[in-house]
């Protein structure tokens, strides 16, 4: 396995046409995916074996002893390992929900493919509409403005399990690079994209009922319900660039979030 080549190069802050793009991965990160592609996601390594030990995972991918042990972390984190004090970290079974970090900005496809679920896009549509007056105010642009407007439905094990509508400013994106790149999820083409400068989404998850198309797609659990997730993804510079709106199955979900003290 060829060790992880870490990039000198810095990210621009210039307009999205014309800036060179990058990943904004962090190394422990790219590492974590690494180790969870090819030992656990792959199977080579069966729930309740050892994952190599550190220094062997140092050797394997070319990193030193601190980033292993933060991306073993991050694979802790998703739910697919356990550490045990002298002992190492233990594969454990693959659990039926995808596991949803709500402190972490990823798409649901990320978080599927994590957790070793395979996840397909399905009822795929792009349209450019003009924007109304909730776009207008989500977005930040006068109504009447151009928005690519990306439907689709989430499956997962050959399951249905999300809608997802996702509205973005035409004059803030490069349409054509972002169909080209796009594999299920517009939030994986803006965070890969350094000239995009995503930082964070403010986010609200509220219970709903399914109806319309929502519930042609999935029906929810036995009294029709479903989750209802809103978010709006932003740019280092305050301006609002992505808004998702996301009905998920319950049913096919975990959430995990750390709460902390104020001090």
């Amino acid at each position: 396995m060829a060790a992880i080549q870490r990039s000198s190069k810095k990210s621009s802050s210039a307009d999205p046409t014309n800036a060179p793009q990058a990943s904004r991965r962090s190394l422990s990160d790219q590492v974590a995916q690494r180790i969870s592609d090819d030992y656990i996601i792959s199977e080579k390594i069966p729930s309740g074996s050892l994952l190599p030990s550190e220094s062997e995972l140092c050797s394997i991918y070319g990193v030193s002893r601190v980033t292993i042990r933060a991306a073993v972390r991050s694979i802790w984190d998703q739910g697919l390992i356990s550490v045990r004090n002298g002992v190492g970290a233990v594969v454990l079974p693959r659990a039926r929900e995808v596991r949803h970090g709500l402190d972490r900005l990823a798409s649901i496809d990320t978080f599927a493919r994590e957790t070793g679920h395979r996840v397909e896009t399905g009822h795929l549509s792009w349209e450019t509409v003009q924007a109304d007056a909730e776009m207008s105010r989500k977005l930040q642009i006068p109504v009447g403005a151009d928005v690519l407007q990306v439907q689709r439905s989430k499956i997962v094990d050959d399951e249905p399990v999300a809608w997802i509508i996702d509205s973005s400013p035409l004059a803030m994106i490069d349409e054509k690079a972002i169909r080209k790149k796009f594999n299920g999820s517009i939030l994986d083409v803006l965070l890969k994209d350094a000239r995009y400068r995503i930082d964070y989404a403010d986010s609200e998850v509220k219970p709903c009922i399914a109806r319309g198309k929502v519930k042609e797609i999935m029906s929810g659990d036995q009294d029709g319900l479903l989750l209802f997730l809103d978010t709006l993804t932003m740019t280092m510079d305050g301006a609002p660039i992505l808004w998702g709106q996301v009905w998920l199955d319950p049913s096919h979900f975990r959430f995990a979030f750390h709460r902390r003290r104020f001090r």
